[in-house]
């Protein structure tokens, strides 16, 4: 595991008010997003190998090989009815499945990670909200909770020291608690649009 670096603090941001708790609380926040992105990119490396191991062991079997994985859960009927029928939402966009960690629900964070590596597909953003978010702006928009509340929240893109990341915050501490959300929750962030706004729905697994 690496060591924390000045550069693994570039997005945070120090308050006057501060204690030296914060200051830790703030060191471990940084600590566990970085582990986060080092234990997803160990576990997407054994998983190739894994893969071309046993590719390698049928082929030399003279069998076909066949790779296997479980489709991703659908968005629920009832959500669906909701962004179409009540919203007028259109263009349904799965960008990502992931498990929550503690820095996402941390109330001292208030946000929730988006690892690029972890996106499924970036074509849920149009040109000018990709040049927008490089600029270093935050796009607003509307969430729709697992309760089916509609949330104002900001997207963003971070760039760090050696991955960048989308993140979504404002009134994110608000949605773990009116959700529940909880370490090792698996949780499902799609996009639609509604006329050519950008909106998400989120969904607990």
């Amino acid at each position: 595991m690496e060591l924390l670096t000045s550069e693994d603090f570039n997005n945070t941001r120090i308050q006057p008010e501060w204690t030296a708790t914060d200051y830790l609380l703030e060191v471990v926040r940084v600590d566990q997003e970085k582990m986060q992105e080092q234990t997803f990119m160990n576990e997407k490396k054994n998983g190739r190998l894994k893969r071309k191991r046993r590719i390698q062991e049928e082929n030399s079997k003279n069998k076909r090989p066949i790779t296997s994985y479980p489709p991703k859960p659908l968005m629920p009927e009832g959500l669906k009815q909701h962004i179409v029928e009540n919203m007028g939402g259109s263009n349904c966009v799965l960008v990502i499945q992931k498990q929550l960690f503690f820095s996402d629900v941390n109330p001292q964070a208030s946000r929730l990670l988006i690892p690029f590596s972890q996106v499924e597909s970036r074509e849920f953003l149009n040109e000018s909200e990709v040049e927008r978010l490089k600029n270093k702006e935050a796009i607003q928009a509307c969430l729709v909770e697992p309760s089916m509340e509609e949330t104002e929240i900001n997207f963003k893109w971070w760039d760090m020291r050696k991955n960048s990341m989308y993140v979504i915050t404002t009134s994110w501490n608000s949605i773990v608690k009116n959700n529940r959300l909880k370490v090792e929750d698996i949780v499902q962030l799609s996009s639609f649009r509604v006329d050519s706004t950008l909106c998400f729905a989120l969904q607990k697994l």
